[in-house]
């Protein structure tokens, strides 16, 4: 997958925190392994894509939970606007009559 593909899907804040996150990992990671050897440089660059194949997954799970989330709020929303034209409906029916007023008591 190419980074521009990935980071056009991301939200707005998502690709700043990544890149955040790179301007501050990148000189520290160089100024260990000027310190250390390559060595540190190839183990960190391997957890490093752990962590990124981490954060795409649960990201991708993010995006399939708020797709379902919002998936339900549509459907509830279509059956509140036919139950709404339902009474609408059988209000008319009626003659533009109300039925009668209902006692509501409030403690």
């Amino acid at each position: 997958m190419e980074w521009e593909a990935l980071l056009l899907g991301l939200e707005p804040l998502t690709a700043a925190a990544i890149g955040v996150g790179v301007a501050v990992a990148a000189p520290v990671i160089a100024a260990v392994d000027s310190a250390t050897g390559s060595k540190f440089s190839e183990s960190t660059r391997a957890v490093a894509k752990q962590g990124m194949v981490a954060a795409f997954q649960t990201f991708e799970q993010m995006q399939v939970a708020i797709a379902e989330a919002q998936e339900s709020v549509n459907d509830l929303m279509a059956e509140a606007k036919s139950d709404f034209k339902q009474a609408k409906e059988k209000a008319s029916e009626n003659g533009g009559v109300k039925t009668e007023p209902q006692e509501i008591n409030i403690d």
